[in-house]
């Protein structure tokens, strides 16, 4: 049971077909659920929704939070090693440089694009184009209508966050956990701080879902109500580390290899769920009630854990699931999933005639949703932000993952100490 598994599951180099595919049909299903909000499908307060369809595409917005999940297991998982297995911790320096790199160059690109495209005739000041491009535009309370274009990059500010927290609640851990006598004990001891994680989450959730904090609040995108599918992620990557270290199967990794179906039948159950949206309305994307963003959350959790483990456990054979994930078209569309995620919003934008390249001002997405149909605005948006985000991968993204390869490479590894009595902090 070798910890490279995860990462090169079909020997893709440094890629992992099954975790392509599979980001590429979350990235899809996102995007159809914004798609579908813009061409008026999916009810929102004042308009009902009408028929099945808006409460199975409503119900789709289960597949965001297994991004969270990826993150959590791919960035915890060397810590996690240098606790338990007592390979070298990784370098700071060079880990923040990998991350940003990855993350903020295609970022700052879609940024600018929409300042000049869309809200060009909003700017009132210095601090209305610096905010998104210093990533504080979901921190810092900014224009009433918000950024056009730019609404679903509150993920990016998200995960830097936790890129950057990371370095320092794992020296934390590990401080607590390697006090453990064997790896199993280690692996124990790191577990007990991410049920924290979970609780944390829902308590942000219930908290963000008062009535007097109103609908849609600031704090609803802050990082830390999602602690609990980062927490999923790490959980795996800690078990990932305890195999590795024990050259041993986990009960939980051999459940999922003999019925690695059943997990992805379990999250087509909670699926459907989540379309009945207890104590909610089907259909609707209004701002949820505190019971109702609860019960949606624990279903998140459930779900992101049933979808994923099947795709990220070693020794997990199936046809199904790599007919399904390791085709060449969703493997594709996995890879540039990052682009097409952040160019998305912008295309409709655009196809909507709504921005200031038009010669206003944009108004909110609500205001103008349902002046396309939607297998019309769906066919452009996908069309349009695979071939930008496809100039992006490749001009943009690619690039900066080869310097960023380039400057780690010349970083030695810090070793890792196993005796309590060397003191270790993150540089």
């Amino acid at each position: 049971m070798t910890s490279p598994e995860i990462i090169k599951r079909g020997g893709d180099g440094k890629r992992a077909p099954r975790l392509d595919g599979l980001r590429g049909y979350l990235a899809l299903g996102v995007i159809v659920v914004h798609v579908a909000f813009a061409a008026g499908v999916i009810g929102f307060y004042d308009k009902p929704a009408v028929g099945i369809w808006p409460v199975l595409i409503q119900g789709l917005n289960v597949l965001l939070p297994p991004f969270f999940v990826m993150s959590g297991l791919l960035l915890y998982r060397p810590f996690a090693r240098a606790t338990i297995v007592g390979t070298p911790r990784p370098e700071i320096k060079g880990y923040l440089i990998k991350r940003m790199l990855r993350i903020l160059p295609a970022y700052w690109l879609v940024a600018v694009a929409a300042l000049l495209l869309l809200n060009l005739k909003s700017v009132d000041g210095p601090w209305y184009v610096l905010s998104p491009l210093l990533l504080t535009h979901y921190y810092v309370p900014g224009p009433e209508a918000g950024y056009a274009g730019l609404e679903p990059t509150w993920t990016v500010p998200a995960e830097v966050t936790f890129y950057l927290a990371l370095p320092i609640l794992a020296w934390i851990f590990d401080r607590y956990a390697r006090k453990g006598a064997d790896p199993g004990a280690k692996a124990r001891r790191l577990l007990v701080p991410l049920g924290v994680f979970v609780l944390v989450g829902l308590a942000w959730t219930a908290y963000t879902h008062l009535e007097s904090m109103g609908p849609f609040p600031y704090e609803y995108f802050w990082v830390i109500g999602f602690t609990g599918f980062l927490a999923i992620g790490m959980g795996l990557a800690i078990l990932s580390a305890y195999a590795e270290a024990k050259d041993t199967t986990p009960a939980f990794y051999r459940l999922v290899a003999r019925r690695p179906l059943l997990f992805w039948l379990g999250a087509a159950v909670v699926y459907v769920i989540n379309c009945i949206r207890p104590f909610g309305k089907p259909g609707m994307a209004d701002y949820a009630t505190v019971p109702e963003a609860m019960a949606e959350m624990v279903l998140f959790l459930i779900f992101a854990l049933l979808v994923i483990a099947p795709v990220v456990v070693p020794g997990v054979h199936s046809r199904v699931i790599d007919a399904v994930l390791t085709n060449r078209p969703m493997r594709f569309f996995g890879r540039i999933s990052y682009g097409v995620y952040l160019w998305h919003f912008i295309l409709q934008y655009l196809w909507l005639q709504n921005g200031s390249i038009f010669g206003a001002a944009p108004v909110p997405m609500p205001v103008v949703m349902g002046k396309s149909g939607f297998w019309e605005l769906l066919a452009v948006v996908l069309v349009g932000t695979v071939a930008v985000a496809t100039v992006s991968y490749y001009l943009v993204e690619l690039p900066a993952m080869r310097l960023r390869e380039r400057l780690v490479a010349r970083r030695p590894a810090v070793p890792h100490e196993q005796t309590p009595e060397t003191p270790r902090v993150p540089v």
